[in-house]
């Protein structure tokens, strides 16, 4: 395991500083979309960033106003990440720290928006639990507070030749592609089938259901999200 966490130490200091959000974060948070329920009221509202990666997600967040948190598999990672963003132009201040989908370093009830993007699936081990996952995520948000969510479907390129562990549990066996650096080979990771799959089990704990899917061959690579907004009960 710290093997694996070495690895994606170097991945992201290794990144470039150039930082930009993705496109359907941008348009969770600012599209005005008929379906898409979201109050946008967001200046001094606290968010964090589980999995926040790169930080890459942080100056759109900036921009519209939040406190910024976030998590990071390793201490090392956080820090590379937090000094990525203070040192950017727009001086980015932030708090990030070592977490898992299963430990996230916050009080409870301290968030009003959680931003998860493709993370809550990666599962420790095999005996990991989806619903523990989800549990960990609500206990942080406040009551009403918002929850912005992607997770890969079967058809994406992620998940292309993994192997099936049952119970919607998989090993990532990835073909060459973008990961044939090896990074996520041997992840293990939940799958989600559908958005009834998605409802059914984060419905124990949010509700206000806002659904998106991203569907796309870039240059014949498959990518291929769920994407949901929706509100802790």
């Amino acid at each position: 395991m710290q093997e694996k966490f070495d690895a994606w130490e170097n991945y992201y200091s290794e990144l470039s500083s150039l930082l930009f959000p993705n496109e359907y974060v941008l348009r969770s948070f600012v599209g005005g979309y008929p379906n898409l329920r979201i109050d946008k009221n967001y200046r001094g509202k606290k968010i964090c960033d589980v999995s926040c990666g790169d930080g890459r997600n942080s100056v759109l967040l900036h921009k519209l106003g939040f406190q910024l948190f976030g998590t990071e598999v390793t201490e090392k990672t956080a820090q590379i990440t937090q000094q990525k963003l203070q040192d950017h132009p727009f001086q980015i201040r932030s708090e990030i720290k070592s977490g898992t989908n299963v430990n996230i370093p916050f009080e409870s009830d301290f968030f009003d928006y959680l931003l998860s993007w493709n993370a809550i699936y990666y599962l420790d081990n095999r005996a990991s639990d989806i619903e523990d996952h989800i549990a960990e995520y609500a206990r942080t948000l406040k009551s009403g507070g918002y929850m912005v969510c992607s997770v890969p479907t079967s058809n994406c390129y992620s998940l292309i030749g993994c192997e099936d562990l049952g119970g919607n549990r998989i090993e990532v066996n990835p073909p060459e592609n973008k990961w044939g650096n090896g990074l996520l080979k041997g992840t293990l990771m939940y799958r989600f089938n559908s958005f009834e799959h998605i409802e059914e089990l984060f419905g124990a704990h949010f509700t206000n259901f806002s659904r998106a899917k991203i569907s796309d061959d870039c240059f014949g690579l498959p990518l291929e999200y769920f994407v949901f907004v929706c509100q802790k009960k």
